[in-house]
């Protein structure tokens, strides 16, 4: 062995044994090279041999009176074995003090996740760990203290200190005895030996295979664009300082895009909070507040329970729909553009209604199926009393059925009746227009609507006119 050295050998008539050290002269052993007459290698006699090569630390005295016994009976051999008579005691060195996280933090490095097919998904890159409010983040380990060793010769060994931990504490982490909290909910971070939770996500580039799909559950700032296809999520707000292409972007606060959306028919803008872009071009939104517009509209569905403003720009092609009304420049186009614009409906209740239609819809169809079969019978009493018992069970059980129909028909009604008025009861039922009303434009306000047949030049007002069923157009002052 490369770490052991022959520290003596004992040799006489009879025998030749090696006195073997390791480098670090924490072992000793015997190594039996000649043993011609073993009598002489009494248990005193290993001893002595140890101690006088001044090893007086770990002799193990169960294997010295092993060997002497095998020495007396004959057994032991001469052999290439080291055999282990002495151990030292090893120094252990202190543990450094250290960080056991709970939660991995956020990576700084493109890492690529396998998706459901065991292939990598490029647009999921993982660089962001969420974290709630209080969350256990990770336990404080301080450094342990060191324990000295001893050598064969008695000689202490000395152990080295452990380091201590040093991390700084940074903003939204709070700690309490040594364990690490979230004082904010946010993105987790370990970057220059400083603990962090940042409520705010910043991208300074685009949102590309270096980023990937963001889901955060604070605010997102985005400085140039969102290319095609990825998928952006911050829970309290998004802004882009770009332009959005055909991607996904939601947040239940608002959303700024300061380029505007080329959606090719792809894109989705889905937030609770105000919606704001200098365009729409091919886009589908939904929003629960007002979605404020600079420039255009143009073939997309756009649909919000708050406001569509789009006072200086257009809206040319696809559906606005918006509860509390629409303020708008121009709306469709000289070429005849298909042009929808819908206020003072809320299109989920819309889509409820719509429902409730189908209901009865199929409601009435069994009712009509019903009063064919039976009407004849019961409008001929002679017919209706000559019918034998089973005819009359089933006629019977077809007039329960009619009556069940009937029941949930004005229950049906009842309902979409209420969600109607609750509409009307929160909406405002009114377009403006300020520039230029196309001819071909599709218009519906509350429960009217109107083909508008030739251009009307604004700025005009367009309301419900429930008396006439139709829309009222007339000239705004602003």
């Amino acid at each position: 062995m490369a770490s052991l050295r022959i520290l003596k050998t004992l040799k006489a008539e009879g025998y030749e044994i090696d006195l073997v050290v390791d480098k670090g002269e924490t072992k000793a052993y015997l190594s039996f090279n000649v043993i011609d007459d073993p009598s002489q290698l009494s248990f005193d006699f290993f001893g002595g041999a140890l101690e006088d090569a001044g090893i007086v630390y770990g002799v193990d005295s169960k294997v010295l009176k092993t060997l002497s016994k095998q020495a007396l009976s004959g057994l032991l051999k001469a052999s290439d074995e080291n055999i282990l008579v002495c151990s030292g005691k090893p120094a252990k060195n202190g543990e450094d003090g250290k960080l056991i996280f709970h939660v991995k933090p956020s990576e700084e490095n493109v890492r690529f996740d396998l998706d459901d097919d065991e292939e990598i998904n490029y647009k999921e890159n993982d660089l962001i760990t969420n974290v709630s409010t209080e969350q256990h983040l990770a336990t404080i380990v301080e450094a342990q203290p060191p324990e000295n060793g001893m050598d064969i010769y008695g000689r202490i060994i000395e152990a080295s200190e452990g380091q201590p931990l040093k991390f700084k504490s940074g903003q939204g982490i709070f700690i309490d005895g040594n364990k690490v909290f979230a004082a904010s909910h946010g993105r987790f971070i370990f970057e220059n030996n400083e603990l962090s939770v940042n409520a705010v996500y910043n991208v300074s580039g685009d949102v590309d295979l270096t980023i990937g799909n963001i889901t955060f559950i604070g605010k997102v700032t985005i400085q140039k664009d969102v290319l095609d296809d990825f998928f952006v999520s911050g829970q309290e707000g998004v802004e882009i300082g770009g332009t959005v292409a055909a991607a996904t972007v939601e947040s239940n606060g608002g959303i700024t895009i300061g380029g505007g959306v080329n959606g090719k028919g792809r894109a989705f803008i889905k937030g609770q909070g105000i919606i704001e872009s200098k365009y729409f071009n091919e886009v589908n939104v939904v929003g629960w507040k007002d979605i404020v517009v600079t420039k255009s509209i143009m073939n997309s569905i756009v649909k919000t329970k708050g406001k569509i403003d789009v006072q200086n720009g257009s809206i040319i092609g696809g559906e606005a729909s918006a509860l509390m009304g629409i303020d708008v420049g121009v709306v469709g186009s000289d070429m005849g553009t298909m042009t929808s614009i819908i206020a003072g409906q809320d299109y989920e209740l819309q889509d409820r209604l719509k429902a409730y239609e189908s209901q009865l819809l199929e409601i009435g169809q069994e009712i009509d199926r019903i009063d064919r079969v039976i009407g004849p019978i019961l409008s001929n009493k002679e017919k209706l009393l000559a019918l034998p018992v089973d005819k009359k069970k089933h006629l019977k059980s077809l007039l329960e059925g009619l009556k069940n129909y009937r029941e949930q028909q004005a229950r049906v009604r009842s309902e979409s009746e209420s969600l109607q008025k609750s509409t009307s009861d929160v909406s405002v039922k009114e377009i403006r227009v300020r520039k230029m009303l196309y001819s071909g434009v599709r218009v519906t306000i509350g429960n009217c609507k109107k083909i508008i047949k030739m251009e009307i030049k604004g700025p005009v007002r367009l309301r419900e006119d429930l008396e006439n069923d139709t829309i009222s157009i007339t000239n705004l002052t602003l």
